[in-house]
């Protein structure tokens, strides 16, 4: 590596630069989460559910996917 490749890599980042850093990846974590809950649906709510609801939760994906009823 270049003398100047190693003086960048050496130097820590400014803590504004860190602090945009840190928040940019707390921004993305949202972003994650809320495209979990969009798939999944809120996670209380699914642990919540019984047996029968999430099997009659899972024939109407199933029905909406066009998939072979179970067993198959």
């Amino acid at each position: 590596m270049s003398p100047a490749a190693l003086a960048r890599a050496e130097t820590p980042p400014s803590p504004e630069a860190r602090q945009q850093r840190l928040d940019r990846w707390w921004e993305r974590q949202r972003e994650k989460e809320a495209a979990d809950r969009f798939w999944n649906g809120p996670r209380e709510a699914r642990r919540n559910l019984t047996r029968d609801q999430i099997e009659r939760w899972e024939e109407q994906r199933d029905r909406r996917l066009r998939r072979p009823r179970y067993p198959f």
